[in-house]
């Protein structure tokens, strides 16, 4: 049994950043990236890949802060407070699953009697106890993801990170994977990312599970809040304007029911159009403040 979080843990920051940049090899992967939020399952839209990879020392914090559970994200693993799962991990050819998780629950804690048990327990917690004899090499990919949450949720660290854990699954294995993370989620907070979803999708059931999602296009927060506001239906599109009218634009289209999110330029923005609205809204709107429309590219639609 796991003791009752103290009021001081249930009030920590599950994920902030603040204007977090993260590079690699060169390349910038995140920028200017600010967010927070202390839900206990967090849904990221989109590719968090950056955010991953330097949780993972694979990519350096170029700028910014950026914590998990009031933890420095490059030093989050190595203290306990996460447990990661990256989508395809790279799995030791000759070890069977009873033997990884044990090997896994034994770097955690170092008891050898303990890692026996905690690996028992999380094989009928997670229904692999019939895969316990097999070796990791043997099985489907679901099940080697399947594999990856468990050994992530090990010792019910505070946070267990889930990168992509759908990404490329059948629905019938992708909905598995859905419930296992729930269970995940019974003893840990969880952050998972995946794709945008289509609806009704696996992907769009995991997402209707967690209470706050953060919706990343094109390197910039496209969206936030609740599934319900986010996933909720809609138009949205990448539009750029250029001239000097683009405060009254804005204005106009605002009164008229579109909800608009400023991207990285003067003039960029993500435009979700009201109900039962065309693409004719923004290009009247943009006649009427004379400017220029440089971009207006369809998003997502959701159904």
């Amino acid at each position: 049994m796991n003791p009752t979080p103290s009021a001081a843990e249930e009030a920590r920051v599950t994920l902030e950043l603040h204007t977090l940049g993260v590079r690699r090899a060169g390349s910038a992967l995140l920028a200017g990236l600010s967010l927070s939020s202390s839900a206990a399952r967090i849904g990221l839209i989109g590719d968090w890949s950056g955010l991953f990879q330097a949780l993972t020392g694979q990519a350096e914090l170029a700028a910014g802060t950026a914590r998990i559970f009031g933890c420095e994200l490059e030093n989050a693993l190595a203290r306990g407070c996460v447990g990661f799962a990256p989508c395809d991990p790279l799995l030791p050819a000759s070890f069977t699953l009873a033997e990884y998780l044990q090997h896994a629950a034994r770097l955690s804690h170092g008891s050898r009697a303990h890692a026996v048990r905690d690996a028992q327990q999380a094989m009928e917690e997670y229904g692999l106890t019939e895969l316990a004899k097999r070796k990791l090499t043997q099985l489907a990919s679901y099940q080697q993801r399947a594999i990856g949450i468990a050994a992530a949720a090990l010792g019910a660290p505070p946070v267990v990170c889930l990168e992509t854990p759908l990404r490329g699954l059948e629905a019938a294995a992708a909905d598995d994977i859905v419930r296992l993370c729930g269970i995940a989620a019974q003893r840990s907070r969880v952050i998972v990312s995946c794709g945008v979803p289509s609806s009704p999708s696996p992907e769009r059931s995991l997402l209707e599970g967690c209470e706050e999602l953060f919706w990343l296009e094109r390197g910039a927060l496209f969206r936030q809040g609740a599934p319900t506001q986010v996933l909720a239906p809609g138009t949205r599109y990448a539009l750029t304007v250029s001239g000097a009218g683009i405060v009254a634009f804005r204005a106009a289209l605002e009164s008229a029911g579109c909800r608009l999110n400023e991207r990285n330029a003067r003039g960029s923005f993500w435009v979700e159009l009201p109900e039962d609205a065309s693409t004719d809204l923004l290009l009247d709107a943009a006649l009427a403040a004379e400017l220029a429309v440089l971009e207006l590219e369809p998003l997502f639609v959701t159904s």
